[in-house]
């Protein structure tokens, strides 16, 4: 479903916007995107809100996901294209509808954007819902199992484009929000293993994991692999191996990354007596020069501006 046939109406929320922005709103989610490709990325994605759930359209970019943490609740990933490169924890997510529920200890690296579907909602205590473990579920239907669901997704959203005024009949609002649940439901149905999926490369996302804490623990501090290796108790070979696997890029520039948007985090919060030296240095940037050209690079903008535009309030 492409969004030109999309508007924004009383029943239709169409949005674009920056991946700042973007990062602020995944926080319901407990997810956060760090976006693989330089300068500003523009993300667009539609949102229809039903009685009991959220059915959304998102343009995605090249990133990594960390999260999730859906307290009580799931969400429902739907492949809107034929992008088959995205990995969860290592492991190939394919043409698969990726479901998520409660805590989910999961990196999902995406080289590529992609046309997703996200249904939110809290699940019954019932039904095929009870089956599925805390965890994320990678579940393969039947190909018209998929165009059936991908098919009521996009009617869905079509309506609230074209006839807002259907939306405003309580009815029909519940009709559409049942037919998104048991076409779900379904395909649900038709594939629970009643268990998380697991990949050979689980191992690899505990020691990811473990150093994500080493960094975080002080980011003063700029580890070198070694040192990496040495806290996260594993070989370099094997730390090198575990970060390409899972966030696809080596531990010098995942760590890099993570460090950067930590910074521009800070900037963002635009408080007072805040400085560029400052919060390069209490994140392991030391040369002002080498930073200024990195962060430049990672977000097309010098650190400065990011940091003058937050204290002026944009």
């Amino acid at each position: 479903m492409p969004f030109q046939r999309l508007k924004r109406t009383s029943a239709l929320e169409l949005e674009s916007c920056d991946i700042d922005h973007f990062r602020e709103t995944e926080r319901y989610a407990g997810a956060s995107s760090i976006p693989l490709s330089t300068g500003t990325t523009a993300i667009v994605r539609a949102r229809l809100g039903l009685p009991a759930l959220t059915l959304s359209l998102v343009k995605t970019f090249p990133r990594v996901i960390r999260g999730y943490q859906l307290t009580n609740a799931a969400a429902i990933v739907v492949p809107m294209d034929q992008v088959t490169s995205a990995r969860i924890n290592g492991q190939a997510i394919g043409h698969s509808v990726l479901i998520l529920k409660g805590h989910s200890d999961c990196l999902v690296y995406e080289p590529e954007g992609r046309l997703v579907a996200v249904i939110y909602f809290r699940p019954a205590k019932k039904g095929p819902w009870t089956e599925l473990t805390d965890g994320y579920h990678l579940l393969n239907p039947a190909s018209d199992e998929l165009v059936s669901l991908r098919r009521v997704i996009a009617t869905a959203l079509d309506t609230a484009a074209n006839d807002p005024g259907l939306l405003a009949d309580p009815i029909a609002r519940a009709l559409i929000e049942q037919s998104v649940l048991s076409t779900m439901e379904a395909a649900v149905r038709a594939d629970t293993n009643g268990a998380p999926a697991r990949s050979a490369t689980a191992a690899y996302r505990r020691i990811v994991a473990d150093m994500e804490e080493v960094i975080q623990h002080d980011p003063t501090v700029l580890h070198k692999a070694t040192e990496l290796a040495q806290q996260t108790g594993v070989s370099v070979r094997t730390l090198q191996n575990a970060t390409q696997a899972i966030c696809g890029m080596s531990p010098h520039r995942y760590a890099q990354m993570l460090r950067l948007w930590a910074v521009r985090q800070q900037f963002r919060t635009g408080s007072a007596g805040l400085s560029v030296k400052a919060c390069a240095m209490s994140h392991g940037f030391w040369h002002m020069g080498d930073f200024a050209a990195t962060y430049k690079a990672a977000f097309g903008e010098l650190p400065s501006q990011t940091l003058h535009r937050a204290m002026r309030g944009g």
